[in-house]
């Protein structure tokens, strides 16, 4: 850890010592308590709204994903949340995955054309998530792929079960349809059908996913949480810090920062207030964007991913 001026460059742990105590523990005891409420929720026998709970029932039937099993190439359709989350799993779990996933979360005509055009379409299972129903750009790279397949049935669809487009060609064409709860907000889906059942396809085991999270909401860790919530709200509220930049050394996490992005900027860039998240990549960014972090604008707080590689921040 070090601190430059204004700057404020953390690893592993947040620095406590480096700010007002009694805003960190105001804000600490606030965040703490917020996390028991949600805690005892996850535990009431009567909750299932929550995607953490035990009583949350996922929609995937494996009989019905049975016929899929065969396809050795999925790919991922999806904008924002409904496919960020999935693609951070799928390249944290890379090596123990034995399929091959593609991602399409943006419309690269290019990318597009070529994988339509090169690939043997009927051999991909295509796996389409969308909350609405409705996203333009996921129904124009669907309908880009159905022209191609016309009446195969490699199709999967995601979304809220209402008169929405996707839900009406998942009925028009006779495709495997999976309801989006109107209740799970789209930026948090990964923990319902959005993200397990692609976690499903990937051969991994989803239960565990999900209760091995829990973890996370018990003492020690649980205090963890709530301390770097309380230190990033006392930086924003007292020292005025407006961005925060992850500076990351470890590829297999790369998603996962993106998906983070996602979920800071969409969660708390509302009316005026929220954090910047940047996404830097060490040590190929020190080389184009360390002299504008150090010594440019000082309202910001640095936060430093690595796993064998090591920082070279001065």
């Amino acid at each position: 850890m070090k601190k430059n001026k204004d700057n404020i460059i953390f690893k592993n742990n947040f620095p406590y010592s480096l700010f007002n105590q009694k805003l960190v523990k105001k804000n600490n005891l606030i965040i703490s308590r917020e996390l028991d409420h949600i805690y005892k929720k996850l535990n009431l026998k009567k909750d299932v709204f929550h995607t953490l709970s035990n009583k949350f029932k996922l929609n995937l039937r494996q009989e019905d994903l049975r016929k899929f099993k065969k396809f050795k190439k999925v790919a991922i359709v999806g904008m924002g949340g409904s496919i960020l989350g999935a693609k951070a799993i799928y390249y944290f779990l890379r090596e123990k995955i034995k399929k091959d996933f593609l991602f399409f979360d943006n419309l690269d005509q290019i990318k597009i054309d070529k994988f339509i055009n090169k690939s043997k379409l009927k051999d991909i299972l295509f796996v389409v998530v969308s909350k609405s129903g409705n996203t333009l750009e996921t129904l124009t790279i669907l309908s880009l792929i159905k022209k191609k397949l016309k009446n195969s049935k490699n199709i999967i669809i995601v979304s809220e079960k209402n008169n929405n487009k996707l839900y009406k060609i998942s009925k028009k064409f006779d495709l495997l349809h999976f309801e989006h709860k109107k209740y799970v907000g789209g930026r948090y889906s990964v923990l319902s059908e959005v993200g397990m059942l692609p976690a499903f396809l990937m051969g991994l085991n989803t239960k565990k996913i999900r209760n091995n999270l829990l973890v996370h909401f018990k003492k020690k860790k649980k205090n963890y949480i709530s301390k770097s919530a309380s230190v990033i709200a006392s930086l924003y509220f007292s020292k005025k810090i407006n961005n925060i930049i992850f500076l990351n050394y470890s590829p297999s996490v790369k998603h996962f920062t993106f998906w983070c992005q996602q979920l800071i900027a969409e969660s708390l860039g509302k009316k005026g207030k929220g954090l910047m998240p940047v996404i830097s990549t060490g040590p190929r960014d020190h080389h184009s964007l360390l002299q504008l972090y150090l010594d440019g604008p000082k309202d910001k707080i640095f936060y430093v991913i690595s796993d064998k590689y090591k920082s070279h921040s001065r």
